[in-house]
C-alpha cells in the first residue's frame, strides 16, 4: 500500500475513533499512560498550481484533505521511560515525522523525517530535449536558424514541471552509563531527486556575437551519508570529549551530454562531428559535454575539553583535524571526435587527486576575577592546507582552435590560514551602567591569491544602560581596518596568475576583487526599549554599516546600509496580545567600470577614458501586525474560542544607474537599467472553538499576494543579438505575479 495512503488512513481513523468514542480522552493501560491529539480536515476547494510556483515552492496544496497534525505521548506511571511521536502535514510533500524515546537520566534516542519540496516551473519551462539520466538528446533538428529554428522550436518544445524534492533522515542516540560518561551516535542521510536550472549555458558558436545558447535543466539524484560518534567524559567541574564526524557525497549524474541542435548533419549516430563551426554551415561538435558535482568524502576528528579554575574562570578549548578526498576520474577534453586529445597529451591526470586537510584549534577564557570586572580572550587558528597538485594544460584544441592551441595555462590549488585575537573586557561602572570594548586581530596567509597576507584589525565599544527597570538602552561602534600589502588594481606589472602572462590587459578584471582590497569598515547600533506599564512594551532600533575602499580605482569603491525599525507588543488583558513592528532597510554601492574591448593591447588601461561609476540603491520595507485573543465563554460563545490574525506587508525596489562613459550603451555598458521592485502581502486567520473540552474545530483562511517587476527574467537574452530566438530557455514561474486564496477546516481532538 502507498505508504502517504497508509498514512492518511490512519489519521482519518484516528479522528473518526476519537469523534466516536470521547470517553478515551484519558488512556491508562497497566503501567503505562498515553496522551496526544490528532487534527484532521480539508481544503474545500483545490489550489491550482498554476501561476502560483513561489507561493508553493516549499508547500503542498494539492490535497484537499489534510491532516495538519498528529501527536502521541506514551510513559509508564514510574516515569522511567517516555515515547513520543509527532507528524505534521501528513502524507504531503512538505510532511515531517518525528520520534524520540528512551529511559530518563540513561537513554535518549531521536529520529526524524522530512521532506522539502522545491517547485521552480510549474507548466512554464519548456524544452526541445528528451533526457534520459544525464543524456539530452534530440529526434530531429532545425533546417537553419532565424525563421527556421523558430518553428522547429515551436513545433519541438515541451512544457514540463520543473521541480525538486528532498528527503532527510536522521538519527541522534545518546548514551549516559554514568553521571560523567556520556556516549553518542548520529547518522544523517539526504537526498534531493527531481529536476533544477543550470547554473551555466551551452554554447555553439565562434564568437559571442553568434553563440548559439541551450539553457538545459540539471537531473538531480544526490545521497549525501553523514555520520557521527563522540564520547564526553565530565567530573569536578572539567570535561574532555572525543568526535569523529564523516560526510560521504554521491552523484548519480557525474556528465552531462547534450546533442548541439546547430549540427544538422543529422540525429543521434548518423550526426558527423566538424573541427570548425559556422553558422551558415551549420557544423562543429554533435555533442556538448559537461561534469557535475563529483562525488567525495570528509572526515574529521574533534578533541575538545572545558574547566573551571580559581578567581571564577571558565576555559574552554577544541581541536579538529580532517581530510577532505576527491579524486573522481576527469572526463575526456571534448565531445568532438574531431578533436580527441588524451588527458596525458596535455600534460592532465586522469583525475585530481583532491586533498584538503584542514586543521582548527581555539581556546577561550573567560574570567570575572572581581565583581564589576568581565574579563573574555579568544584565540583561534584555521588552516586550510590543499595539498591539491597544481595542474599544466600544454596545446589543448578547442573548437575552431584546432590550427593554434591554447597557450598553456596552470589551474593552482588555493589555501590560507587564518589566526584571530580577540580580547572583550566588560566593567559595571554603576548597577545601571555596564562598559563593553571589544579588540580583535586577523591575520591571513593565503596562496592563489593577489595579495599574499593580510591583517585587520576591529576594536570599539559599547553601553548598556539600565536607567529604570523597566528603561533599557543599548549601544555600540566597531571600525575595523584591512590593509592589502602588494595589491593595485591599477598597476602596470601584474602578478603571475593562474599561469598567466605578467601584465597581460586581460587580468585587470581578475583584479576587481574587493574580498583582496584595502577596506575600512564603521558600524553602529543602537537599541532601546520601554515598558512604561507592565502590559505595554515598546522598542526601536538602527543598524548602519559603511564599506569602504579607498584605494580601488576599478571595481566596488563604496557600500553602506541603514535600517531603523520600531514595534510594539501590548497585553490590555490577560488572553489578549496585540503586536506590531515596522522596519526600511537601504543599500547603497558605487563602483567604476571601464570598457576593456576598446583600449589597444599596446596602451595600460589605466587612464579612466570610456569608464563610467555605477551606483545603486536597494531600499524596501516591512510592516507586520496582529493579534492572538484568548476569547472566554460568553453568552454568544458558551464554550472558549481563540482567534489569532496576522499581517504583513513588504515592498522593495533596486535602482542602477552609470554615467561617464563616454561611449554610453555601444556595448551595453554606462546605461541605466529599469528599476527592479517586488511587492509582497500576505494575510493570516485562523480562529478555534472548543466544541468540547477534548474537541475542538479549527477555521482559517489565508491571503497572499505578490507582484514583481524583473527585466532580467531571462539575463541571457540581453546579451544576445536581435535574432534572440535562435537561443532556448527554461521559463520559470518563481518571480510571476499571482494571488492566492487558501481556506481550510479541520477538527483537532486531544486525549
Amino acid at each position: 500500500m502507498n505508504l502517504k495512503r497508509l498514512l492518511a488512513g490512519c489519521g482519518t481513523m484516528a479522528l473518526v475513533l476519537s469523534m466516536l468514542s470521547p470517553a478515551l480522552a484519558q488512556v491508562d493501560f497497566g503501567q503505562f499512560t498515553a496522551q496526544g491529539s490528532v487534527e484532521a480536515g480539508a481544503i474545500p476547494q483545490p489550489v491550482p498550481y498554476t501561476n502560483v510556483a513561489e507561493y508553493q515552492e516549499y508547500r503542498d496544496l494539492a490535497q484537499q484533505f489534510i491532516v495538519p497534525q498528529l501527536q502521541l505521548i506514551l510513559g509508564d506511571k514510574a516515569e522511567n521511560y517516555y515515547v513520543q511521536f509527532d507528524a505534521i502535514n501528513v502524507a504531503q510533500k512538505n510532511q515531517m515525522y518525528s520520534l524520540r524515546f528512551g529511559e530518563y537520566g540513561l537513554l535518549d534516542v531521536q529520529a526524524k523525517f522530512f521532506e522539502i519540496p522545491h517547485n521552480f516551473s510549474n507548466g512554464i519551462a519548456s524544452t526541445p530535449y528528451n533526457q534520459e539520466g544525464g543524456n539530452f538528446t534530440l529526434s530531429s533538428k532545425p533546417t537553419g536558424t532565424g525563421p527556421a529554428l523558430d518553428s522547429w522550436l515551436t513545433a519541438n518544445a515541451k512544457t514540463f514541471d520543473m521541480s525538486l524534492l528532498e528527503g532527510v533522515a536522521d538519527v541522534n542516540v545518546r548514551y549516559t552509563p554514568t553521571p560523567s560518561l556520556t556516549f553518542s551516535a548520529n547518522m544523517d542521510y539526504q537526498n534531493p531527486t527531481g529536476q533544477q536550472p543550470f547554473g551555466g549555458s551551452f554554447l555553439f558558436g565562434s564568437s559571442p556575437g553568434t553563440y548559439k545558447v541551450n539553457e538545459l535543466f540539471v537531473p538531480i539524484q544526490y545521497y549525501t551519508y553523514n555520520f557521527g560518534t563522540g564520547i564526553e567524559y565530565a567530573k569536578n567541574g572539567w570535561m574532555v570529549g572525543f568526535q569523529y564526524q564523516g560526510s560521504f557525497f554521491v552523484d548519480d549524474y557525474s556528465t552531462l551530454t547534450w546533442d548541439n541542435p546547430l549540427n544538422t548533419s543529422g540525429v543521434g549516430s548518423k550526426c558527423v562531428d566538424s573541427t570548425v563551426f559556422t553558422s551558415t554551415s551549420l557544423t562543429g561538435p554533435c555533442q556538448g559535454r559537461a561534469a557535475m558535482y563529483p562525488s567525495n568524502q570528509a572526515h574529521n576528528f574533534i578533541v575538545n575539553g572545558a574547566g573551571q579554575l580559581p578567581f571564577n574562570t571558565h576555559v574552554m578549548g577544541s581541536l579538529e583535524y580532517g581530510f577532505w578526498l576527491q579524486n573522481a576520474p576527469f572526463i575526456p577534453l571534448t565531445a568532438n571526435s574531431k578533436l580527441q586529445q588524451s588527458l596525458s597529451s596535455v600534460g592532465a591526470p586522469n583525475s585530481l587527486g583532491g586533498d584538503v586537510q584542514p586543521f582548527f584549534a581555539n581556546f577561550t577564557i573567560d574570567s570575572n576575577p572581581i565583581e564589576p570586572l568581565d574579563l573574555k580572550a579568544t584565540y583561534s587558528y584555521f588552516d586550510y592546507d590543499n595539498l591539491t597538485p597544481a595542474i599544466t594544460f600544454t596545446g589543448v584544441k578547442s573548437l575552431n582552435d584546432i590550427a593554434d592551441a591554447q597557450t598553456p595555462f596552470t589551474a593552482y590549488p588555493f589555501a590560507f590560514s587564518e589566526q584571530d585575537v580577540s580580547l572583550e573586557p566588560t566593567y559595571r561602572v554603576t548597577d545601571t551602567l555596564a562598559a563593553h570594548f571589544m579588540f580583535k586581530w586577523q591575520t591571513n596567509h593565503n596562496d592563489g591569491l593577489e595579495v599574499l597576507q593580510q591583517d585587520q584589525t576591529s576594536y570599539g565599544p559599547a553601553l548598556d544602560w539600565n536607567p529604570y527597570p523597566w528603561l533599557t538602552f543599548r549601544a555600540d561602534y566597531q571600525h575595523a581596518h584591512r590593509d592589502s600589502p602588494g595589491y593595485n588594481n591599477n598597476r602596470a606589472s601584474l602578478v603571475q596568475v593562474l599561469g598567466g602572462t605578467p601584465g597581460e590587459i586581460e587580468e585587470l578584471q581578475s583584479l576587481w576583487r574587493f574580498d583582496e582590497a584595502t577596506l575600512d569598515v564603521n558600524q553602529t547600533s543602537l537599541y532601546a526599549s520601554a515598558q512604561p506599564i507592565e502590559q505595554l512594551t515598546l522598542f526601536a532600533a538602527f543598524n548602519y554599516d559603511d564599506y569602504n575602499y579607498p584605494n580601488s580605482d576599478f571595481g566596488l569603491e563604496h557600500t553602506s546600509d541603514y535600517s531603523p525599525s520600531a514595534g510594539a507588543s501590548w497585553e490590555p488583558m490577560p488572553g489578549m496580545h496585540f503586536f506590531s513592528d515596522y522596519s526600511w532597510q537601504a543599500y547603497d554601492w558605487n563602483l567604476w567600470s571601464q570598457d576593456e574591448t576598446t583600449i589597444p593591447a599596446a596602451k595600460p588601461p589605466f587612464g579612466k577614458t570610456n569608464a563610467w561609476e555605477a551606483r545603486g540603491r536597494n531600499q524596501g520595507n516591512n510592516i507586520d501586525f496582529g493579534t492572538d485573543i484568548a476569547i472566554p465563554p460568553n453568552r454568544i460563545l458558551p464554550r472558549p474560542s481563540h482567534l489569532k490574525l496576522q499581517y504583513t506587508y513588504t515592498v522593495g525596489n533596486n535602482t542602477t544607474h552609470q554615467s561617464g562613459a563616454t561611449s554610453a550603451g555601444a556595448s551595453g555598458e554606462g546605461i541605466d537599467y529599469p528599476d527592479v521592485g517586488s511587492q509582497f502581502q500576505e494575510l493570516i486567520i485562523q480562529y478555534q472553538y472548543d466544541l468540547l473540552d477534548n474537541l475542538a474545530i479549527n477555521v482559517g483562511y489565508y491571503f497572499t499576494h505578490s507582484n514583481e517587476n524583473n527585466f532580467m527574467v531571462d539575463n541571457m537574452r540581453t546579451y544576445m543579438p536581435t535574432a534572440s530566438s535562435n537561443s532556448t530557455f527554461l521559463g520559470n514561474t518563481d518571480i510571476a505575479p499571482y494571488n492566492v486564496n487558501v481556506a481550510f477546516i479541520t477538527l483537532k481532538y486531544k486525549f
